[in-house]
């Protein structure tokens, strides 16, 4: 384990409750064995791996932050919020994620039909098995894409068919930041940009992203998300002393894919510049 001790921190994990490989209870076990003491588990537009996860936590020894990572827009443009230290069953949070769960399997028939329009058969029953109790995905399309032989890999099915490129104004279905934030800042919980850089928009636009993320409501941002460049983390770091943002930092784990992606692995950040989010929390 890292000798930084902020990097016994990861706010920002999924599991089996959405796109994740891992269970929730495996997540925390891995976390554990990683030295991770506090850990959020912020699944797609979901809450249903968190009582598990709880249970685990509790007898592990690991402190657990309630979290989700909800789909939002800005201008149209798809971003990723994560939630951090809500009580489970506020009715706002609850209703956006109902919401954000109808919107998904609408999109999810949208990105079957399209695919069956550039010559593909119709993969929504398959992708919906495959998803079993996550939330659906494009990734869930992906999979049943290379079990079928229709692509060789994961990387070709995003490539080919799936890329935000490709799939187009389907992307056009998620809650605008004025919509979701004043609701959801009501709450009391930290509202953080996610990985701020992954984004395909110019520096420009992504201040004036996070301008209006601070104006609606938001509280953070991700200033280190997994295997992150250190200049784009330097960048994020200044960012956030610009915007008056706290900072927050995670693996954004989905699975052990390489040396590069584990529960509490991401860019050393210079917490002596940054106001960290996680001071919340920490007991």
């Amino acid at each position: 384990m890292s000798e930084h001790l902020y990097q016994r921190i990861d706010l920002h994990t999924h599991s089996t409750a959405s796109d994740g490989k891992l269970t929730p209870s495996e997540l925390v076990l891995l976390a554990k064995e990683k030295g991770v003491t506090m850990l959020a588990l912020t699944d797609h537009d979901t809450l249903a791996g968190l009582d598990e996860a709880r249970q685990v936590a509790e007898r592990e020894g690991v402190q657990l932050i309630n979290g989700c990572e909800l789909s939002v827009a800005w201008n149209k443009i798809p971003l990723h919020m994560v939630a951090l230290g809500f009580d489970q069953g506020d009715p706002a949070l609850l209703r956006w994620t109902h919401r954000n769960q109808v919107v998904r399997l609408d999109r999810g028939r949208q990105i079957a039909d399209l695919l069956v329009k550039k010559g593909l058969p119709d993969l929504f029953n398959k992708a919906i098995e495959e998803a079993g109790e996550s939330q659906l995905g494009r990734p869930h399309f992906a999979k049943v894409m290379v079990r079928e032989g229709m692509v060789k890999d994961m990387n070709k099915a995003f490539d080919q068919f799936l890329s935000n490129k490709k799939i187009g104004q389907i992307r056009d279905v998620w809650p605008q930041l004025e919509e979701i934030l004043p609701e959801l800042k009501s709450s009391g919980c930290e509202l953080i940009l996610a990985h701020p850089k992954r984004y395909p928009i110019t520096v420009t636009k992504l201040k004036a992203v996070m301008a209006d993320f601070k104006r609606h409501g938001g509280t953070a941002i991700e200033v280190a998300s997994g295997n992150e460049r250190p200049d784009h983390v330097r960048f994020l770091e200044r960012l956030s002393r610009e915007f008056e943002f706290k900072a927050s930092v995670g693996s954004d784990f989905h699975g052990a894919f390489g040396p590069w992606t584990n529960v509490g692995h991401y860019t050393q950040i210079h917490e002596q510049e940054i106001a960290p989010v996680w001071y919340s929390w920490q007991q």
